[in-house]
């Protein structure tokens, strides 16, 4: 008698192991199933929640991400400070660096794969309804020729 119960606590178990490799590796893939629209969403908030506003420079102040669905854009939004906060500034290399931040960044890359366009919208810190400049990638600036969607 004392061996049967054995057996069948032996087979139970072997039972639920292989349920537990079953079941486990189907809810890790369920519970991973986020789109990617549904990450860069999730995502920007997550970064304006955990580090905004936050200082990039002396002149710089990043203020929020977001993203936007129906045009895959994620935007980041700064506020320009002291020297920086005026009329007249030269956006062309700012527009350079800026792309090729947007190319070098690793973080980016599933949201490049698809796509996605990067918007940087710098207003002024006195006037908050001027902006400075408003600049957007779209894949056609950030991927190389061959690698275009």
């Amino acid at each position: 008698m004392h061996s049967r119960v054995q057996l069948r606590f032996f087979l139970y178990l072997r039972t639920m192991k292989r349920l537990l490799f079953l079941f486990f590796p189907l809810a890790f893939l369920t519970a991973c199933q986020e789109t990617l629209e549904e990450r860069a969403a999730r995502e920007a908030v997550k970064y304006t929640q955990k580090n905004c506003p936050a200082r990039i420079d002396e002149y710089t102040m990043m203020d929020s991400m977001t993203f936007d669905k129906p045009t895959h854009t994620l935007s980041y939004y700064y506020r320009l400070q002291g020297a920086a906060d005026r009329d007249g500034i030269e956006t062309g290399e700012i527009r350079a660096a800026l792309l090729q931040q947007v190319k070098n960044a690793t973080h980016l890359r599933a949201y490049q794969e698809a796509g996605y366009r990067f918007r940087y919208v710098y207003r002024s810190a006195q006037s908050p309804d001027v902006t400075r400049f408003d600049i957007t990638f779209s894949a056609a600036d950030y991927q190389r020729p061959g690698k275009r969607q």
